[in-house]
């Protein structure tokens, strides 16, 4: 049975960033791998931007549920996939036109689903952060990020 939840979520990176080479070749493998199975991301298919927006819009390979993450950055039953877009985007793309991309895709959201999703820019800022990480030092560093910044707080 596979692992779901938060703890699912991080043991998921955990064993992705063990499976990468070393060097950029390995980070770029482990971010473009995590995004295809959280996010539904397939870089190959921007040529083809309605299939890329399907995708994106579409349901991922691996979905963890909302369980055991902060409820300030949950605001659907997979933020995961919120989260790893993000992480996508933040290692890609220069930092103003990732947080441009950001508030491109709220705003959309904004007009889909008739509400600002406060939760959401804040998942999404988060993975910007986490993704320029990854750029910098590699996998490794993702899961320790994760479990600080995404967990559920703990019980009173």
């Amino acid at each position: 049975m596979p692992h779901t939840g938060f703890d699912g979520f991080v043991q998921t990176i955990v064993t992705r960033a063990a499976e990468a080479p070393p060097g950029w070749p390995g980070s770029a493998r482990f971010v473009m791998q995590l995004g295809e199975e959280c996010a539904y991301i397939h870089l190959h298919d921007l040529g083809s931007p309605m299939r890329f927006l399907r995708q994106m819009a579409g349901q991922p390979p691996l979905r963890f549920g909302a369980d055991g993450f902060n409820p300030a950055i949950v605001d659907d039953s997979n933020p995961a996939r919120h989260y790893m877009a993000f992480v996508v985007a933040g290692f890609w793309l220069p930092a103003l036109l990732a947080v441009l991309l950001l508030y491109i895709w709220e705003l959309l959201g904004l007009f889909r689903y008739g509400a600002w999703s406060k939760h959401d820019v804040d998942c999404g800022w988060m993975g910007l952060h986490h993704g320029r990480a990854v750029r910098r030092h590699g996998p490794w560093v993702l899961p320790s990020l994760v479990r600080r910044d995404m967990a559920a707080p703990p019980a009173p």
